[in-house]
């Protein structure tokens, strides 16, 4: 019968509708498609006395006869007392100012733009790319779309609304965007090679070579571009996952080709530090910066050699942030000769939470066994700790034993890390090229854990297609909040989070209106991209008109500015400037201004005409010479 919400009021029975006095059931008749009428309940029956028969309604009804529902229920939508604007003025500033807004509204149309927009949004505030929770997550959100849309509605619009053509016209749109503004070189990057991804009905997910090196795994790759000179995303790819690296290689350089962009260089991760991987590099010529694994090679040569050199050694220092550096040539391999420059790094910071939470795990790890012994319980060491706690013998002779050779070991190996780079480049430059990848891999490491699988119920070539290209939209987003933090020096998680505390709040006029309370942190982030606080009243306004028209208007632009929506209290902030006061035309010299009248009469003239009695002493008003007599 349908979802009835029984805590409501009841309404009339409509007349088209017929009612079921068996089991209650208000319903009409559809013809389905076999031509055949069938029942459609639409309510269950409250009051059943002929000629006033009453009903609570379904969610058919509800959804299929809004009109009628609201008639009788219009207060039916309790609106939010307060909802948040912050992210989605953040996200219009920077969308309308890098210009886009307007290239996706160009590629995808208005609608299909903001539906875009606000996916990108709630990966960016939530760091997740499941469908299912879009809707609750982003209720409480100013939305670039009118309705706020369900799981169901954004897998199918992935994957039947979206396809691959339209996509490619938006990156040829954006990097021609780059080109005008002077963009010559990128660095790729690749990945998706170390991700296990159980998506189905594609060709894009074929048997590779994951980390986790389950061969039965199926895997999607993915490439993407950044500005050479800034970090900022330029384009991406999205491959077969069987693919080789050289071939998935050639597709961009292609692409760039046709814009004469350079490609300077690779930024690849631990998965691609492989032999196979650097003769392709070889081949094209081009600089590279990789990362190791801790058991490589040449990656433990320079660890042993220099790592208590760097180790919080001032003489060392790369970055505020703690991080010491230091560059060597070694063997990259085992069992290969090539040798490499290595920055080897040494992450203070990093390195100290790292032993602060082993030593809390083995610390929790023997007191838990310590207990299971005195109770004569089963005492269980976790897998992940074995190397530094055993346990010895048998019933209440059991003996706990800490192995803190192996304990100090991995602590004096927390917050090293090496980086395999060209000729030439030192670590400080290396440093920064390997981080111009974290903006596009933060929003790309989402689609890691739920590119397949019941998770994301993308499962489509289309789908996974339009993923990345929301997740690159994304990354275009990131990278000017990242920036522009950067500048502030703020933190940009943080940052993003307090946007939602930039709230409209819901009025005794039926309107939302914004609240005057930014920070100094947000009216600085906001401000980079052209939003003040007047533009937040302006974007109140726009909110609460979009339902007052039938032929709303789906493109979202900044107000324009003019008079203050609110007008300041001049007697508060001072006394307005002093008009310019005109010149006196009369006198020669031009220089010389007018004396300023102090009211009243001038001293030593006379009235020009006798003043008159007060009536208030109790003589007549008249002329000067009755009242003196």
């Amino acid at each position: 019968m349908g979802k009835v919400d029984r805590n409501t009021h009841d309404m009339p029975v409509p007349d088209f509708a017929y009612t079921d006095r068996h089991d209650g059931r208000v319903f009409v008749r559809i013809i389905d498609s076999n031509g055949m009428y069938r029942k459609k309940t639409i309510g269950y029956m409250t009051v059943s006395n002929a000629g006033g028969e009453r009903m609570i309604p379904n969610q058919y009804f509800i959804d299929k006869y809004r009109d009628l529902y609201m008639e009788s229920y219009p207060d039916a939508t309790v609106p939010f007392h307060e909802i948040s604007i912050g992210m989605y003025a953040l996200t219009l500033g920077i969308t309308t100012n890098s210009g886009l807004y307007d290239d996706l509204v160009k590629v995808y149309g208005p609608i299909f733009a903001n539906a875009i927009l606000d996916y990108a949004m709630f990966s960016i505030m939530h760091r997740s790319s499941t469908t299912q929770i879009f809707e609750t997550s982003m209720a409480r959100e100013v939305l670039f779309e009118d309705k706020l849309h369900s799981d169901n509605w954004y897998s199918d619009f992935f994957s039947k609304k979206l396809n691959e053509d339209r996509h490619h016209q938006f990156r040829i749109k954006w990097v021609n965007r780059l080109k005008s503004k002077g963009l010559k070189k990128v660095w790729l990057a690749i990945d998706g090679s170390n991700n296990d991804c159980e998506a189905r009905r594609t060709f894009l997910t074929k048997h590779g070579f994951p980390k986790s090196h389950n061969k039965n795994k199926t895997i999607v790759g993915y490439m993407y571009a950044v500005d050479a000179s800034t970090g900022q995303p330029v384009t991406y790819f999205v491959y077969d996952g069987s693919v080789p690296d050289s071939q998935a290689f050639q597709k961009v350089a292609t692409f760039l080709g046709s814009f004469d962009l350079e490609i300077e260089g690779v930024i690849l991760d631990r998965g691609f530090a492989v032999e196979n991987v650097f003769k392709t590099i070889e081949e094209h010529k081009w600089k590279y910066v990789i990362m190791l694994p801790s058991d490589t090679h040449g990656h433990v040569q320079m660890a042993r050699e220099f790592g208590e050199t760097i180790r919080w050694k001032s003489e060392y220092i790369i970055e505020d942030d703690a991080l010491f550096g230091i560059s060597g040539n070694k063997k990259l391999f085992g069992m290969h000769e090539r040798r490499s420059d290595i920055c080897l790094f040494y992450d203070g910071a990093g390195g100290s939470i790292r032993s602060i939470k082993l030593i809390k795990k083995i610390q929790a790890a023997v007191r838990k066994a310590k207990l299971a012994i005195s109770q004569q319980t089963k005492a269980a060491i976790p897998q992940g700790l074995q190397k530094y706690i055993t346990i010895d013998g048998e019933g209440s002779e059991r003996k706990i034993t800490v192995h803190y050779q192996e304990w100090d070991k991995s602590m004096a190996s927390h917050g090293f890390f090496s980086l395999a780079v060209s000729e030439g480049i030192d670590p400080s430059r290396a440093n920064r090229l390997y981080s111009m990848r974290n903006v596009s891999e933060i929003q790309y490491s989402i689609l890691k854990s739920h590119e397949g699988g019941d998770v994301s119920r993308v499962h489509s070539t289309e789908g996974i297609y339009s993923k990345f290209a929301t997740a690159f939209v994304s990354s275009l987003i990131r990278y000017e909040i990242e920036t522009a933090c950067q500048q502030l020096e703020l933190d940009t998680n943080p940052m993003i989070q307090n946007m939602e505390q930039v709230i409209l709040l819901y009025t005794a006029e039926a309107k939302y209106e914004s609240v005057r309370n930014l920070t100094a942190e947000a009216k600085g982030l906001l401000g980079k991209f052209g939003i003040d606080q007047d533009t937040l009243e302006r974007l109140a306004i726009k909110f609460n008109d979009r339902s007052k028209t039938d032929s709303r208007n789906p493109v979202r632009a900044i107000p324009e500015s003019g008079t203050p929506v609110i007008r300041s209290n001049s007697h508060i902030h001072g006394k307005p400037a002093a008009k310019k006061e005109r010149k006196d035309s009369d006198s020669s010299d031009e220089g010389a201004k007018k004396e300023k009248s102090k009211g009243g009469r001038p001293k030593g003239k006379k009235d020009s005409k006798p003043r008159k009695g007060r009536s208030d002493k109790g003589k007549s008003r008249g002329s000067y010479k009755k009242n003196k007599n």
